[in-house]
């Protein structure tokens, strides 16, 4: 008998976990077969994001993939589709059956001329800034630009919630997501309120736009700045593939043919605030050039291929005469612009490469050494600092990044290793690979992922690994990114505490006053979309 009721014990354990899980009535799905490969795992990073912000919220979400799209719809209500680029027939037939059942679909982050006219959506433009832009379209919603970086992550969350409770009612709760963010917003105070500012600390922020956080209005970013303890900013400006300044060398991007001279622009709203102006220089990456320059590139024999034998936007370091071309755009730079240092990124091989030298740290370190000869000839006192990968040792010989060595010899002020972890113990542990002497601690800068696509951290996540970096001896913090999230949520926590400005007083305070009126006007001249009306 006894022999009999744990038989049934066990029957009864094993029935409730083979029990099928209820499916949700709103799924998020992964663009898998919809989208270009290189783009995938940017495509699971996204519909990860939109999955935890409507589950943060409340509601009630399953995570599915594209490859079998009628079986992981049957049963739904609403669908996001995130960065469904390359939608094929079928997919498209199968999301015509769903509408035609009552189905509703939030289209995000997606430039598909096939699915924009199968949803009744105006023609897709190029990706935008710029306020969010959400158009009610038959059926559904159409959100191109909701990732982008301007507005901040509490706007965008909710805005997907919103739709989630157009579409299917009683699945989103306002009044109780608003009590928990007031809770959460109190709770962050509190913990921001305990910390300590610390002396001669760098704070610095990577603005990767290269325009700050208003696009032709620098003096208002560095009022901000300013204001939130900030000391230094990284501003995204050149690279391999464009420039954000009139260069001889470098072709001129779009932003500056049409906003003008970012780098002047950014160095004279910064004159007199106390915050360093680093400029952000891309190495061996040709990202964001033309198509023209992509392939003036190519025809130099300086782009590398990948495994498969495709040309990539990463270039060769091993190549003197593009190690040369890429130092003499950084001699104008200097010799143009009083610059406080040279921020260098990409300053590695492509992990990916079809061929690497035996040794490739060797290319990568002599342009180091060049750069810093150039910078100390021209401008002795700038900084040279470089965004380097954090798994140290690994990175010599995967990239060829001896960034340790780097600073061991004095070719780089800082080094900025971007330690983009959620997890507290793989910070602490990467943390501690970095400042293995109190020498080499006082040279490097520890970057953290605050919006990065690899981490999403909580203002009390930041608090924490600050005063980890701190126990370990670092120089500072830099903060990825410069956009509203980072100013709406995470600055007002910093500057209360860890990030305190020096003196705290009437003026500081008459800044935040200033700051506050321009946001008010700037909230009163946004049009806020309400996708909580519905289609």
């Amino acid at each position: 008998m006894k022999f009999v009721g744990v038989l049934l014990a066990a029957w009864a354990v094993w029935g409730a976990w083979a029990k099928p899980v209820p499916r949700a009535k709103i799924a998020v799905v992964k663009a898998v077969t919809a989208c270009m490969a290189a783009d995938r795992a940017y495509a699971a990073t996204l519909a990860e994001k939109t999955r935890r912000w409507l589950a943060e919220g409340g509601v009630k979400v399953d995570l599915v993939e594209d490859r079998a799209l009628a079986s992981a719809l049957a049963g739904r209500r609403l669908v996001y589709l995130v960065v469904c680029q390359k939608p094929s027939q079928v997919h498209l037939e199968t999301l015509a059956r769903f509408r035609a059942q009552g189905g509703r679909i939030a289209a995000l982050q997606s430039y598909s001329p096939e699915l924009a006219a199968a949803m009744g959506a105006p023609a897709p433009k190029t990706p935008r800034t710029g306020p969010i832009q959400v158009a009610r379209v038959p059926g559904g919603w159409w959100a191109a630009n909701l990732f982008g970086a301007t507005g901040s992550e509490e706007a965008k969350a909710r805005t997907l919630l919103e739709m989630a409770a157009a579409a299917v009612p009683g699945s989103w709760s306002a009044p109780v997501w608003e009590a928990r963010r007031a809770a959460r917003l109190a709770a962050e105070r509190d913990y921001g309120r305990l910390q300590r500012p610390r002396p001669g600390e760098i704070h610095a922020v990577w603005d990767h736009t290269g325009q700050g956080l208003y696009p032709g209005d620098w003096p208002r970013t560095m009022r901000l700045l300013r204001a939130n303890g900030i000391t230094d900013l990284f501003v995204n400006v050149a690279g391999a593939g464009f420039a954000h300044y009139p260069s001889r060398i470098l072709p001129q991007s779009q932003i500056c043919l049409e906003g003008g001279d970012q780098l002047a622009a950014c160095l004279a709203a910064a004159r007199g605030t106390g915050v360093r102006v680093h400029a952000w220089f891309l190495c061996f990456n040709a990202t964001r050039g033309s198509k023209a320059r992509l392939a003036s590139l190519a025809k130099r024999g300086w782009r590398l291929k990948d495994r498969a034998g495709r040309l990539t936007e990463y270039l060769d370091p091993s190549n003197p005469d593009l190690r040369w071309h890429l130092i003499s755009a950084l001699d104008e730079l200097v010799r143009a612009y009083p610059v406080a240092g040279v921020h260098l990124d990409f300053v590695r091989w492509y992990e990916g490469a079809a061929a690497k030298p035996r040794n490739p740290a060797t290319a990568v370190g002599t342009f180091v050494a060049a750069v810093r000869g150039r910078l100390r000839a021209v401008r002795p006192r700038a900084w040279l600092t470089a965004a380097v990968l954090p798994g140290y040792p690994s990175c010599v010989a995967s990239v060829g990044q001896d960034w340790t060595a780097w600073i061991d010899r004095g070719l780089v002020d800082y080094a900025v290793p971007m330690n983009y972890f959620e997890s507290p113990a793989r910070y602490a542990a990467a943390v501690a690979r970095q400042a293995t002497t109190k020498q080499r601690a006082r040279h490097i800068i520890s970057g953290l992922g605050v919006t990065a696509n690899e981490s999403r951290l909580t203002p009390a996540q930041v608090i924490d690994q600050v005063n980890a970096a701190r126990r370990a001896g670092m120089a500072g913090v830099a903060l990825f990114d410069l956009d509203h999230t980072l100013v709406e949520r995470f600055l007002p926590i910093l500057r209360l505490g860890l990030f305190r400005p020096k003196g705290c007083n009437e003026i500081f305070m008459q800044s935040q006053r200033g700051l506050a009126a321009e946001n008010a006007k700037d909230a009163r001249l946004m049009p806020r979309s309400r996708p909580a009306s519905g289609p």
